[in-house]
């Protein structure tokens, strides 16, 4: 437990649905990419989830790799209609467990889009994606890389492009994802 006290602690938020843990490859790609060093566990073996339902898995680890812990929660898809734009200058490019720079910027808001150098970037806990009328675009520059989007991308659905408010506010259809609630196209919202 020494250990722990000088470490930056991580997580994943792994859906699971009847007990079995979806797209987990992805998130496993990415835990390896934020640890310095191999992951000292498993994921297949640390979730253990068998109830009927979806549920949040959120696997908490350490930036050196080792296994902290994972937590359950049954899970029910938040709504999403207002959307506070507010400009950032934080990094998140890994999935911190301090989550209180985010939170900072929320500010209130029941939700905000967080604009990063005068680019659009992400939700405080999705991915964003914009239709222009031809085609899904998902900004370069994310504060993080979502499993999801990053599934979009490799599959051909998503497009990446820099987004800015102009760009943001002329779209045709908004889209936010993340690993729990997959892709989902709004069909209202509304941009303050």
């Amino acid at each position: 437990m020494n250990s722990y006290k000088k470490s930056i602690f991580l997580f994943e938020t792994i859906k699971i649905c009847d007990g079995i843990a979806q797209n987990l490859d992805f998130h496993i790609l990415r835990a390896k990419s934020f640890t310095k060093g191999a992951l000292g566990f498993d994921f297949g073996q640390i979730l253990n989830c068998k109830q009927k339902g979806i549920f949040r898995a959120k696997v908490i680890y350490s930036e050196d790799g080792e296994f902290v812990g994972v937590e359950y929660f049954p899970y029910e898809m938040r709504k999403f209609y207002e959307f506070k734009l507010v400009e950032i200058n934080f990094d998140y490019s890994k999935k911190y467990l301090n989550r209180s720079q985010i939170e900072r910027a929320k500010n209130g808001f029941s939700e905000i889009i967080m604009l990063k150098n005068s680019l659009i970037t992400d939700t405080s806990i999705a991915n964003l994606a914009i239709f222009d009328g031809k085609k899904w675009l998902t900004p370069k520059t994310p504060l993080l890389n979502g499993t999801t989007r990053a599934r979009l991308l490799e599959s051909g659905f998503l497009s990446q492009e820099d987004i800015n408010v102009t760009m943001l506010l002329r779209a045709k259809k908004l889209g936010i994802m993340n690993a729990m609630m997959g892709f989902v196209e709004l069909g209202e919202f509304k941009i303050y």
